[in-house]
């Protein structure tokens, strides 16, 4: 069962991806399932309410950094948040924040925002879209993070 369950969140990440490069949209239903796949996880490996102290402290920082994307949007970009940021993102963000202790999701987070910009500079050629697949790149960073972590179980991304 539980190897159906990852191979389910593989399949859910790699679908998010193909989707956000392909049309820039991804079905909600996505990023519900990969929720609650990261939820379970997170549910699976840590005491009850460590689950939901870190995801409220999580949820905290996502509400925290989408404020401050909204509001440079709108003082200094003079642009409607849609225009700057996509709604797949921030349900992506909300994913992550669900699914991991908040020392693991402020490393993982951080480091796949800097994937993410890192590969799109590289791809920003070929690309026929000007905006960065976020949710995309970001679901592409954490299938290969939990790829290494299920393989050679080196580290518990869950401890905290």
């Amino acid at each position: 069962m539980l190897i159906f369950l990852k191979i389910l969140l593989l399949l859910n990440l790699i679908s998010i991806c193909f989707q956000d490069f392909k049309e820039r949209k991804v079905y909600l239903l996505l990023f519900v399932s990969c929720g609650i796949l990261l939820g379970y996880f997170h549910f699976k490996s840590v005491d009850n309410m460590v689950v939901l102290t870190t995801v409220l402290i999580n949820l905290s920082v996502i509400g925290v950094l989408i404020l401050i994307i909204y509001l440079y949007s709108k003082l200094k970009l003079h642009k409607n948040m849609n225009e700057t940021f996509g709604m797949g993102d921030a349900l992506f963000f909300l994913c992550i924040a669900v699914g991991f202790p908040t020392v693991t999701f402020l490393i993982l987070f951080s480091f796949s925002l800097f994937f993410a910009i890192t590969i799109f500079s590289v791809l920003k050629k070929s690309q026929q879209y000007n905006t960065v697949p976020l949710a995309g790149l970001q679901s592409v960073f954490l299938a290969i993070i939990f790829l290494i972590d299920w393989s050679f179980d080196v580290i518990n991304i869950y401890s905290y």
